[in-house]
């Protein structure tokens, strides 16, 4: 009686292993579906400046000096609040929040200018590129 119940118990244990594998399996596969779907919508585009990527990861990302900002630049001439970049449609675009130096695309102040691959955005003193995001090596 004693070795059926043991047996038991490690085929439970055994069923509840594999249970959670293929659980966990199952989620990076949604995880890496989403991240293609997701990269398909935006384009696969990020913000870069000298040695620097900021992936482009969400639908609304804040660009200042804040410490809340989702892409922070650490600049005395960026406003702790200077720009927000959103995306409707596949289509990204800038929006000046209130910034005391504003916003140039392709050194034209704006307001707020629909974005498209290789534009320059100059937020302060920092310039940053809107491109395709590069693939990592490795």
């Amino acid at each position: 009686m004693d070795t059926t119940n043991l047996i038991l118990c490690a085929v439970a244990a055994a069923a509840l292993d594999i249970c959670a594998l293929v659980l966990i399996l199952a989620a990076y596969a949604e995880r890496k579906s989403e991240r293609q779907r997701w990269g398909e919508l935006t384009g696969n585009m990020e913000l870069s400046e000298r040695g620097t990527a900021y992936p482009l990861d969400c639908d609304e990302i804040l660009i200042g000096r804040h410490a809340s900002a989702d892409i922070r630049l650490e600049d005395l001439s960026v406003s702790r609040y200077h720009a927000m970049l959103t995306i409707s449609k596949g289509k990204w675009t800038i929006t000046d929040m209130g910034s005391k130096s504003g916003v140039f695309v392709n050194g034209n102040l704006v307001r707020q200018a629909a974005l498209k691959e290789n534009d320059i955005i100059n937020i302060g003193s920092k310039r940053l590129v809107f491109r395709k995001r590069r693939e990592k090596n490795g």
